[in-house]
This record gives structure tokens, sequence and C-alpha cells, in this order.
């Protein structure tokens, strides 16, 4: 799941926690987080889940979209990560389903006859 803390000069005006592969960023009230500032494009930002993934894009905006100070065009979120969009900071934050940080819930134990070799050859 994705955490995103929207603020503005310190104060946070929404969280939003959602697994949607898609999450758009504007001005305009059809987006899914709409800022509603004019230094804001009425369609800015996008946010793109591909496999375990996030990507911010950029959607030609005026004002241009940043990632910890660097203005991109296309870049793949990391947790913690800061976007900036026009006087607005959205914090990305990834949680599994038991609460944790992270993109997995748990690692994927092996049950192979190989790997069952490998743990007793190393007892």
């Amino acid at each position: 799941m994705l955490e995103i803390k929207l603020s503005f000069d310190n104060a946070t005006l929404a969280n939003y926690e959602t697994e949607n592969e898609l999450i758009s960023i504007g001005r305009n009230p059809q987006n899914d987080i709409q800022i509603d500032n004019m230094a804001v494009s009425n369609f800015h930002a996008v946010v793109k889940k591909v496999m375990n993934a996030y990507f911010i894009e950029d959607l030609k905006s005026t004002n241009g979209t940043f990632v910890n100070e660097k203005k991109i065009d296309k870049y793949e979120l990391l947790d913690g990560d800061e976007i900036i969009i026009g006087k607005h900071s959205l914090f990305f934050n990834f949680v599994t389903k038991s609460g944790k940080p992270g993109l997995f819930d748990e690692t994927v134990i092996l049950d192979t006859r190989k790997q069952k070799e490998l743990l007793e050859k190393n007892r």
C-alpha cells in the first residue's frame, strides 16, 4: 500500500492510503489528489505503479515537479521521498499489509528439494 502525506508550510493537509496503480495529482478536482493552488497545473503529475515499483511523471506542468529538490520528468519513487509541487510537499511511504514499511509483506520461504539440501549441508 502507498501512503501519501500532503503538506503545506510544515502543516499536514491530508493523508491518503491507496493501492491504486494510477494516481493523478493537480489543481483540477478530477484528480485523485487535488492541490487547490494556482502554482499547480490542472493536471500536474501522475504516479504509476509498475510491477512492485512506483514512478512519478511530470505532465509538462508549468512549474515542474521536484523529487528531493531535484527537477524530474520521470522518477522511480523510493520510500520516504519528498515530492514538491508548487509550494506543497507530498511524502511517499510504502507500507505492507502488516503495517510495516516496505513493498512486500514477507520473505517467501523456498520449499524446494535443492533448498533443503543446501540447508542440511550447511548445518
